[in-house]
């Protein structure tokens, strides 16, 4: 029998590891959780993978709505472990950084955020049929944080340095050549949807444009109110916010002066 001492041990530890994963940020924890599981029971044969890509006939034909979903939940299966694991990292650090960054007191802001690249992804997947897209959602997170971090050196493998404007350029490239010339259709369509995301909500507002994909009031109902940054309370007890958040004429509210892209 295990000594008390080891016992409290192993319990201090459990509960430390249930202490931090607790205090990951709530979108953050639901993605990778949720890829990671369907990843790894489609790796190990729990349950089909061809049960869970992203295939429109089967969408349109036999009801499998799932597919919507668990699409973007499974990595490519025909790749090796470690290039699974190395993706699974990315996409945790680059998740929490934008959730605890941009996205900060704004749960509901950043849920849309992916939900609409999912949905832009779909609208041209049936393209190139293109089945496991966890890969697309990391490059759509990859991207916008690029986006907001255009001059910041960020290191790549053999610390190679550059700035994080072309941080998703590399990754497809290098993606490109592990898989032996096969462009990453995933990829590309995560960078397309997040660079759409970003023109509509940060670039065409800031020129003075109307925000065309505020977060639906469902998600903020649901997920939470946005907490707006810089807010100040005058005298009579309202609240007046900088210029960083607009509203939207008929409800909804984005996000408007972003950074100049260039």
């Amino acid at each position: 029998m295990p000594r008390p001492t080891q016992a409290r041990g192993v319990s201090s530890d459990a509960s430390q590891l249930a202490s931090w994963y607790a205090s990951v940020p709530v979108v953050t924890r639901a993605i990778v959780t949720a890829t990671v599981t369907t990843t790894i029971a489609a790796r190990l044969r729990v349950i089909s993978p061809f049960m869970l890509g992203l295939y429109w006939p089967l969408v349109w034909n036999k009801f499998h709505i799932w597919r919507l979903l668990t699409g973007f939940l499974i990595h490519k299966f025909n790749v090796n472990l470690f290039n699974t694991i190395v993706m699974f990292i990315m996409l945790f650090q680059y998740t929490v950084d934008l959730e605890r960054g941009e996205f900060a007191g704004r749960t509901a802001d950043f849920a849309w955020f992916i939900v609409f690249c999912m949905g832009a992804m779909s609208a041209v997947t049936w393209l190139t049929q293109t089945m496991c897209l966890a890969e697309g959602v990391l490059m759509a997170v990859i991207t916008l944080w690029s986006l907001h971090r255009q001059e910041q050196i960020v290191s790549f493998y053999f610390g190679f340095k550059f700035p994080a404007r072309y941080l998703p350029y590399v990754t497809i490239a290098l993606e490109c050549v592990l898989d032996h010339g096969i462009i990453p259709y995933g990829m590309v369509y995560g960078w397309m949807a997040a660079h759409l995301y970003y023109y509509l909500s940060v670039d065409l507002p800031s020129q003075g444009g109307l925000n065309y994909i505020p977060t639906p009031q469902l998600f903020y109902r649901y997920i939470g109110q946005v907490r707006r940054a810089n807010a100040q309370t005058t005298s009579s007890g309202s609240a007046t916010t900088s210029n960083l958040y607009h509203q939207r004429p008929g409800g909804g509210h984005f996000w408007g002066t972003g950074r100049t892209m260039g």
